[in-house]
Parts: structure tokens; sequence; C-alpha cells
């Protein structure tokens, strides 16, 4: 598991930012104070775990390392593709197990449904 220094550092690469840059977007009025928290040498309070958080368009759970092994992902959008993603692999897999006579069945079904949709 990784530390908040590295996630907060990981997630400010991402976008190609700089320590400073972030600090002026903070409102913090040394960018040491980032830094430290990057070099895990302090923590951010509360408050602004959730700023860092809107910067960097994450959940507060995910930049504090909650449930990390289960929060793989960067932004709200990410997260709704890789549902759609896993969403349709599950579809295809339930298809698939169907017998070949209901799977021909669903087969018509879509199609029909298609050239509907077309009207």
């Amino acid at each position: 598991m990784s530390t908040l220094g590295e996630r907060l550092r990981r997630e400010r690469e991402k976008l190609g930012w700089s320590q400073v840059y972030v600090s002026k977007q903070l409102g913090l009025k040394r960018s040491s104070t980032y830094a430290n928290w990057e070099y895990d040498l302090r923590e951010p309070d509360l408050e602004m775990i959730n700023k860092l958080a809107t910067l960097y368009e994450v959940s507060p759970s995910q930049l504090s390392g909650f449930n990390e092994s289960e929060v793989m992902y960067t932004s709200v959008q990410e997260a709704k593709e890789q549902y759609i993603v896993d969403g349709t692999l599950k579809l295809a897999e339930d298809i698939n197990n169907l017998p070949e006579q209901k799977r021909k069945i669903l087969m018509d079904m879509l199609e029909a449904l298609k050239e509907d949709n077309k009207k």
C-alpha cells in the first residue's frame, strides 16, 4: 500500500504539475508545506485533504488510501467508463453461458430492438 505522499505525488505528476503550482492552487504560503506532505514528513489536515481531492478530482477516501486495493480510479469519469466495460464483459459472459437456442433467441431480439431503434 502506498503512502499519502506517494499518492499525492502520483496525482500531481499525472497532471504534469509542479509542487509550486499545486501549493499556489491550495493557497499555501510556502511550497515546502506541500513538499513535506509528498515526502511524508508531515500530513495535511482533513480540510486540506478535501481541497487536494477536489484539485486532483479524486475522492478524499482514495487520496487517503482507504480501500486502495479496491479503488483504482483516477476520476469519476474513469470509474464510469470502467463500470461500463465491466458490465459489458459480464453481459457477454452471461450470454455465452446460455444454451445455443436461447442465445439465438436473444440475438434475434437484439436485432429487432436495433431495427426498432432506427425508426
